[in-house]
């Protein structure tokens, strides 16, 4: 079978397989002389690096795993994934990337820099500009995803004690 584009899932298996996660979904020490995304700024800058995420990193490809499903199922079209800018079309496979730092605050992030290892990564490793790391920041740092899951979980709730009394909704 030929496929034709970027294979986004199989990539993340192969991270995983090969135990390369903590070479590319990491954060390597940075300082001023040595960063290409820290060009221009004070010579003081230096990042602290962190190589090991607090979860398992087969996470990433489970949660690839849910982004396939997701894109197959006929909610993509509701939810218009199928119809994501070109620029943000891996943007789901970088999310599922950084699932194991979810939530994680660096030890000692720099001044005026992102406080969790989520979002230095997307800045400082895998180098995404402001438009994805924003979506980053909404998801790992914000809790934008916590308030999804609520409304989803009161959704089902509402829906199971419909059906239980006969009411279905149409």
């Amino acid at each position: 079978m030929l496929i034709s584009g970027p294979n986004h899932l199989q990539a993340l298996k192969l991270i995983d397989d090969c135990c390369l996660y903590n070479h590319i979904f990491t954060l390597s020490k940075r300082d001023a002389a040595t960063s290409p995304s820290v060009s221009g700024k004070k010579s003081s800058f230096s990042i602290e690096g962190v190589q090991d995420p607090p979860n398992s990193p087969s996470e990433s490809v489970a949660a690839g795993q849910l982004v396939l499903y997701l894109q197959q199922h006929r909610i993509a079209e509701f939810l218009k994934l199928n119809t994501i800018p070109l620029s943000l079309v891996s943007l789901p496979w970088i999310l599922a990337g950084l699932t194991p730092w979810r939530g994680v605050l660096h030890p000692n992030p720099p001044k005026k820099e992102p406080k969790f290892l989520s979002s230095l990564i997307v800045k400082h490793e895998l180098m995404y500009g402001e438009e994805i790391r924003n979506v980053v920041v909404d998801i790992f740092e914000k809790g934008k995803m916590d308030l999804v899951k609520d409304a989803a979980e009161r959704n089902i709730l509402q829906t199971i004690s419909r059906n239980e009394v006969g009411i279905f909704s149409l």
